[in-house]
């Protein structure tokens, strides 16, 4: 098996670069918006943030069911946690009936699982027709980029026009019927969750998955897997190098916005993240072998977090994991995409002040902010890079890569920033050179070696390569 091997030239300011995460003392009360729903464990935040659309705009939108799911109360919040005095009653809106699970919003509007259309103000549109969407309430919709709602039932997929009616344009009537292996039907034991989409396409969450992996993508316009895509339609996820031990656990969209997404498994000993392409392709050139290995547990003043059953969150090229103490406390690790452990606020695990909880807890990133729904309460923190230097920029260029184990020709990566490369055996021989990036090794027996480059600017690396 190839795995890319990547090392850089006297790049020791990027391996003690540093995350900084503080908390955002000018959103709500000095970083925290307090007393949404109630201090009833029933009526704490039921936002998730992967399945639902967390943000209108600039202004937060999420909600929670009151009364005993008698109603269900959506609240949005201004960019700085104040009610949006636009929406509803100072921010609020309240909806018979239990709304929460499977609604789709955007900047202008949203609708609810029983497919009413609220506008921007919180106010329902009472021309838009609801009746054609009545279907089953386990089903997820999309607005599309022409304002057609695309929806996925139980059983089928469906199209309807902006104004709620059936779409006779699309397939029978308006519906397509889905694959019968992963046709969602609760008491029959298959699930399917609305991941994300992208361009034309659906990309699902299949339990228990019929496929390679548990993610597949489909066709909106066809209702049929885009077989082109990772294996006969289903993403690749898990890697050979990952222990056979290692159990899938969720996956998470990359920042990118490319259909790319970081996967994670664990094992009794660690963490583990691979990431997936745009194309369904494992990504071989994250951490090493395209496996990032995390720790499973971090220890801050004597006391442990554990990282099993959190989420990780996907911040430009840095991978961070949120991880709790027994008593609900949460904090931050960040790993970058090479698998190197960054610090935090110089240490390598930081506690965030204030986030405990009791029932529920989401975590999430939006530009360069860190949000945590605790019960009924949303804490901001403020996620910096430091900016680099001229000369560290210079350095980064100073990445290179050559495949590991090679063959009959071993090519380093980039090109142009290859003066020569020697090839040495175990006691140090040289036993191969050659000027450029590129070197005919036919000639060496298979074993180890050693890899010494000189960079166009004259700085020399040497690193450990196998010929097979």
């Amino acid at each position: 098996m190839k795995k890319t091997c990547t090392f850089l030239v006297l790049a020791c300011s990027i391996a003690n670069a540093q995350i900084t995460i503080t908390k955002d003392t000018s959103f709500g009360n000095n970083g925290t918006v307090s007393g949404l729903g109630s201090s009833s464990p029933n009526d704490w935040l039921l936002l998730i943030p992967r399945i639902h659309s967390t943000f209108q705009g600039s202004k937060i939108f999420v909600s929670y069911h009151a009364d005993n799911s008698t109603f269900t109360q959506f609240t949005r919040l201004n960019a700085d946690g104040s009610p949006d005095a636009t929406f509803g009653t100072n921010g609020t809106v309240v909806i018979p009936g239990f709304e929460t699970y499977y609604f789709y919003a955007n900047n202008d509007f949203f609708y609810t699982n029983g497919n009413h259309k609220y506008l921007s103000n919180g106010q329902e549109d009472t021309t838009f027709s609801n009746a054609a969407m009545q279907m089953t309430d386990w089903n997820y919709k999309i607005v599309l980029p022409d304002g057609k709602i695309f929806f996925r039932g139980d059983h089928t997929f469906s199209k309807f026009l902006p104004d709620g009616s059936q779409d006779a344009s699309y397939g029978t009537n308006g519906s397509i019927s889905a694959d019968p292996s992963v046709a969602g039907d609760p008491d029959g034991g298959i699930n399917y969750e609305f991941f994300f989409n992208k361009d034309q396409a659906v990309y699902e969450l299949i339990s228990p998955s019929t496929g390679l992996s548990n993610i597949r993508k489909v066709s909106i316009g066809s209702g049929s897997l885009e077989t082109s895509y990772g294996q006969s339609g289903y993403a690749h996820v898990k890697n050979a190098v990952l222990p056979a031990t290692a159990s899938y656990a969720v996956s998470v969209q990359t920042s990118a916005n490319d259909g790319s997404f970081i996967n994670k498994f664990t094992d009794s000993g660690n963490i583990y993240f691979t990431k997936t392409d745009g194309q369904g392709i494992l990504d071989q050139t994250l951490g090493t072998g395209g496996v990032i290995t995390a720790e499973k547990s971090f220890l801050y003043n004597g006391t442990a977090y554990s990282a099993q059953d959190t989420e990780p969150l996907v911040y430009n090229d840095v991978i961070l994991i949120p991880a709790e103490n027994s008593s609900h406390n949460l904090g931050i690790a960040c790993y970058s995409m090479n698998g190197n452990n960054l610090t935090v606020n110089n240490g390598m695990f930081y506690p965030l002040s204030g986030t405990s909880y009791t029932t529920l807890r989401f975590t999430f990133v939006k530009n360069n902010y860190l949000y945590v729904m605790h019960d009924n309460n949303i804490s901001r923190y403020i996620i910096q890079k430091p900016v680099l230097s001229v000369k560290e920029q210079a350095d980064q260029k100073d990445i290179i890569r050559f495949e590991n184990p090679f063959k009959e020709q071993l090519t380093m990566l980039p090109v142009a920033d290859i003066r020569e490369v020697e090839i040495l055996d175990e006691s140090g021989k040289t036993v191969l050179r050659g000027k450029g990036p590129k070197l005919n090794t036919s000639s060496l027996l298979k074993g180890s070696y050693l890899i010494r480059i000189t960079s166009a600017s004259g700085k020399v690396t040497v690193k450990k390569g196998i010929k097979n």
